[in-house]
């Protein structure tokens, strides 16, 4: 009995501890560069992304303010093996 009302305790002041690290005043959204290397970044692939999907994508050189861009993307599936054949990507089934 002792040792679950520990452990209760233990685990509500790490559910308030965890509360008490929420930054309560975020960072203000940026603009100008960071946006537009974001926005950039992921012009032309605006749609039809998947979250926790794994891809494999090749970039490019971004236009001006950008680094990076998208150039070509390929989702992954299982029991597939992928590599690159030139700038492309080749797969075929796994053994």
């Amino acid at each position: 009995m002792l040792a679950a009302m520990i452990l209760a305790g233990v685990a509500a002041a790490a559910f308030f501890a965890g509360r008490g690290s929420v930054d309560r005043h975020p960072a203000p959204v940026l603009s100008g560069g960071y946006a537009a290397g974001r926005e950039g970044a992921f012009s032309g692939f605006d749609g039809g992304w998947l979250f926790g999907a794994p891809y494999i994508v090749t970039l490019r050189h971004g236009g001006p303010g950008i680094t990076y861009a998208f150039a070509r993307r390929w989702k992954m599936a299982p029991g597939f093996e992928y590599r690159a054949c030139g700038a492309v990507v080749c797969s075929r089934r796994a053994p």
